[in-house]
């Protein structure tokens, strides 16, 4: 038994090749992790100000002592 095999459009009728994403996906995959990446810098910016101005900025385990 011989298995045929269609060769061009997909059987379901429509032309799309699977190779090449549509570009408005990717154009939407490409802004959400721009948004995301952006969401996580300002979340590091907002939760780590920098180094504090205290000149005896010391370890709790040291302060303890």
């Amino acid at each position: 038994m011989t298995e045929v095999r269609k060769v061009g459009p997909s059987a379901s009728g429509s032309g799309y090749d699977d190779v090449k994403p549509p570009w408005r996906m990717m154009i939407f995959v490409i802004t959400i992790f721009l948004l995301a990446c952006l969401a996580a810098l300002a979340f590091v910016l907002t939760t780590h100000p920098g180094e504090s101005d205290e000149k005896s900025a010391m370890p709790a385990t040291e302060q303890a002592r």
